[in-house]
């Protein structure tokens, strides 16, 4: 049996992965940029200093509180002067080793990248993936849900019912009709519901007659002019279509079925009995054939809770007991493909019957592929299974459920072997059943009060609270979770920053804060310590209030950096990862990683899988070149298996013993 498939690249690519190598360190400007600005003289006295003073190389009285000021230098007016967490950004924790904010930075990009451990980077990978596929699975729902599924929607009953509830809102009396028709219909061809073609061709269906009827019925057929080659043209559905030029027109049909529904009223007693064996018919009180094709008597229970659907949602087919409403045939005609339908059945069968025939099956079709199940099946759907008919003189076993039409509740189960003769009040034997059917809204006022299918605050919330990244519709990808990783808005800001720090040490503006950096570095005790970070505050002040617009440009820089940090541990907590808190040496996120390479290939967007991938890998080893290669292979894939041209020569089978591919010509250099 195969277990699963590899292709020579990734094998490659795990064999190097699994040995630690193939992904690179931080971008090459993103280093340069950070070394650029801490290699600002007074930056580089200030790191010393935090370093000496982290180390506690001197007095004991050194205090953590000491420690933060000195990590917070300018933090609250030109964050930048002090390398420090611009104070807004709280989440974001000061560190050392290497010190200040761009210490932060490094520390997290290198985190990300797995510090050296492959296994870390897979892992931290891996659990972002499964957080972007989810998150932006519930983001882009919410975009599409009122546009895709608003123009169909009704209500929420409809909707979950898959349109049943449409059909008739009584679902447990409609369920029970539906049991009792047996196999009355055939739900493939809804065209002919209603009709005497239909209910012809489906009792030579369920009695596997060819070309003809039943012999019982037969009789009736002949005496009202019908010829037995007419009977054949009805059965066999003999109408002129493209597949059928032969046929006859709709016109000559409807003037048989015309002839066989009169027919119909005098199919009685034994032959009615044998149609109705055939197509296992249980309902109650049908006294011809002809009854068949009454709603009001094949749906005795729930033909007052019928309905049909207008621009405007449901209405009621019929407004009183037997009465169809006026409104039903206008309603219907905009549904159907041809003109007057309602009006064509009503010159065969009476026209209430007819228009309310049509109106079924109007409201059928709305039930998504209808077409695919039978009637019987769609009983036990809407009801959960299709109980039989209580008999009092009957015995019946434990569990057995049966229905008792007329009665609140419907369907009743016995509790124990019930012998004949006992009442179904006895409550020794019986007890009131529900069958499990189909589940509505009932008891949910705000959903069953929803006129679209999600409430203009879910939409809101996610649009306004987990819509927040920077792909399509807000979804989220890898660059806003990891973009640290790819130097992404660091980079760029680290060089302006270092552009502004340095024509300010040009301009003499740093100079005493330099000197009272330089001086930390050689701090004798926490208490001087103290007073050099005092000193440095308010020379701070003094480059803030002489020169704004290169403060404004710092904190814009320091600003956008710490708001993307900020940003990635956020969406890092939501999908509950810590980076610093990884398994070293884990290898099965690994193997994990390089068999998922198939999927993340095709996902090219910016800050896709792939996208992210190709940057991270270190392509000058065998290694990094097998993932990106990987990653086009899998994007081939996707093109031949389109074309119906995929190929077996591209993976490997991980069974123990296996056959060569056939059909795979060698090619020779």
């Amino acid at each position: 049996m195969t277990r699963s498939v590899t292709s020579p690249l990734q094998l490659t690519a795990a064999a190097g992965l699994l040995d630690n190598t193939g992904i690179k360190g931080l971008p090459a400007d993103l280093t340069a940029a950070l070394l650029a600005f801490n290699s600002l003289v007074p930056i580089q006295y200030l790191r010393t200093a935090i370093d000496n003073f982290a180390a506690k190389t001197y007095a004991a009285d050194a205090t953590a509180a000491t420690l933060l000021s000195l990590q917070s230098l300018g933090a609250a007016n030109c964050p930048a002067l002090g390398d420090s967490i611009p104070a807004a950004y709280t989440t974001l924790t000061p560190v050392v080793d290497p010190a200040g904010f761009t210490g932060l930075i490094e520390q997290t990009g290198n985190a990300y990248l797995g510090d050296g451990d492959i296994g870390k980077f897979a892992q931290g990978f891996m659990a972002v993936q499964g957080y972007l596929g989810t998150t932006n699975s519930f983001i882009e729902s919410a975009v599409n849900a009122n546009s895709y599924l608003g123009p169909f929607f009704t209500n929420m009953n409809d909707l979950v019912t898959n349109n049943i509830y449409s059909v008739n809102p009584d679902l447990e009396n409609f369920g029970v009709d539906l049991a009792r028709q047996g196999n009355l219909v055939d739900l493939s061809n809804l065209e002919l519901y209603g009709t005497p073609a239909g209910l012809l061709q489906q009792i030579s269906q369920q009695g596997k007659i060819r070309g003809d009827t039943l012999p019982l019925v037969k009789p009736a057929l002949l005496a009202t002019g019908l010829t037995d080659a007419n009977i054949a043209d009805l059965v066999n559905d003999n109408r002129y279509g493209l597949l059928n030029p032969n046929g006859l027109t709709q016109n000559e049909f409807d003037q048989l079925q015309r002839l066989a529904y009169n027919a119909m009223i005098n199919v009685k007693d034994t032959a009615l009995l044998q149609v109705l064996d055939i197509l296992d018919v249980t309902t109650p009180n049908i006294a011809s054939m002809a009854d068949l094709l009454d709603p009001v008597k094949v749906f005795p229970l729930s033909y007052q809770t019928l309905q049909t659907p207008t621009i405007n949602g449901p209405i009621p087919i019929y407004n009183g007991p037997e009465s169809v409403s006026s409104a039903v045939a206008p309603a219907v005609e905009v549904n159907l493909p041809v003109n007057n339908a309602c009006d064509a059945l009503g010159k065969i069968i009476p026209q209430s019957t007819a228009t309310a025939n049509k109106a079924i099956q109007v409201s059928l079709q709305q039930i998504s592929n209808v077409n695919n199940t039978t009637l019987p099946e769609l009983a036990d759907t809407v009801l959960g299974n299709t109980p039989q008919s209580w008999d009092p003189v009957n015995e019946y076993t434990a569990n057995s459920v049966v229905a008792v039409p007329g009665t609140t509740p419907t369907n009743y189960r016995a509790q124990q072997d019930v012998p004949p003769g006992v009442d179904i009040t006895n409550t020794a034997y019986w007890a009131p059943a529900t069958l499990g059917g189909l589940n509505t809204m009932c008891g949910l006022p705000l959903i069953e009060a929803q006129t679209t299918p999600v409430d203009a605050s879910v939409t809101s919330y996610f649009a306004n609270s987990v819509a927040t990244g920077s792909g399509a519709d807000g979804t989220i990808n890898n660059n806003d979770v990891l973009g640290t990783a790819l130097g992404l808005t660091h980079t760029e800001c680290l060089v302006s920053a270092t552009a502004v720090m340095q024509s300010l040490i040009t301009a003499g503006a740093l100079t005493a804060l330099t000197a009272t950096y330089n001086s930390m570095q050689t701090a004798a005790s926490n208490a001087a310590m103290q007073g050099f970070i005092a000193t440095a505050t308010g020379q701070i002040v003094t480059v803030v209030a002489g020169y704004p617009t290169e403060v404004a440009t710092l904190n814009t820089c320091f600003n956008d950096m710490a708001a993307r940090l900020s940003s990635e541990k956020a969406y890092q907590t939501q999908a509950a990862i810590d980076y610093f808190n990884l398994q070293p040496g884990e290898k099965t996120s690994v193997l994990a990683l390089v068999q998922n390479l198939n999927s993340y290939g095709p996902q090219t967007d910016v800050g896709g899988p792939n996208n992210f991938l190709t940057q991270v890998a270190d392509t000058t080893t065998l290694t990094g070149q097998a993932m990106v290669g990987s990653l086009r292979q899998a994007q081939n894939q996707v093109r031949l298996d389109a074309a119906g041209i995929s190929t077996a020569a591209l993976a490997i089978p991980a069974d123990a013993k296996i056959t060569p591919p056939s059909g795979v010509d060698l090619v020779q250099c």
